[in-house]
């Protein structure tokens, strides 16, 4: 009978309906194991990290943990990989024991170099698809920000938390005042160096009451 190693991973999002939990995962491969006669001889959940993330423990847990010419059964590849690199990583650590990857949703069989191509050319997409959610994610945090919702521990420059609504930003005076500065200077085509020099010079303070660095002034003419 061959024996097999399940691996789940889940890396929670907000209004991520369509992504199944490690409890659902792990159902779902027990059903392919059983459908096909392996004997699970363990489960290892990664409950809330990326697939970006080669540092994981239990995945590299799991793929010690498998016996030789055993299977490593996923739910889909993008659980083990949301990079090409990784992804070959992985492929090369499982193949080096003798064992094969079962992913029971979306997997291409085989072991020819086409399928080796179709399988990176997938971990490609998974790994576009990933930077765009990030990039969305990203862009949706800002437009909240700009409404006036609070959606980090600190308010961003030239906002305040609202001492009566602590989910709520309300402008801060006095940074106002600077960021008034910060497009006057790019009005009169200011560049980002020249721009930090003049908010020491008239020591203008940033939020920390430090002084100002291009990163600093990068992150603010970023929001403008």
């Amino acid at each position: 009978m061959t024996e097999a190693i399940i691996y789940t991973r889940f890396s929670p999002r907000k209004n991520a309906d369509t992504s199944e939990s490690c409890e659902i995962q792990e159902a779902i491969c027990r059903k392919h194991a059983e459908d096909r006669g392996y004997q699970v001889l363990q489960v290892f959940h990664d409950p809330d990290v990326s697939g970006k993330d080669e540092y994981r423990e239990k995945l590299w847990q799991a793929i010690e943990a498998l016996p030789r010419g055993g299977r490593l059964i996923v739910f889909k590849r993008d659980r083990l990989a949301r990079n090409v690199y990784l992804s070959e990583q992985i492929n090369r650590a499982v193949a080096a024991r003798g064992c094969m990857i079962d992913a029971v949703s979306g997997d291409v069989e085989g072991d020819g170099p086409e399928h080796t191509m179709i399988r990176q050319v997938l971990a490609a997409i998974a790994e576009y698809e990933r930077k765009l959610i990030a990039l969305r994610t990203s862009f949706a945090m800002k437009q909240h920000q700009k409404n006036g919702r609070r959606m980090g521990r600190y308010a961003p420059y030239g906002s305040k938390i609202d001492p009566v609504d602590s989910t709520i930003l309300i402008p801060a005076p006095r940074e106002q005042k600077v960021l008034e500065f910060i497009r006057e200077l790019i009005g009169e085509g200011r560049n980002q160096g020249q721009i930090v020099r003049a908010l020491n010079k008239e020591r203008l303070g940033s939020a920390r009451g430090k002084k100002w660095n291009s990163k600093s002034v990068a992150k603010i003419i970023e929001r403008m």
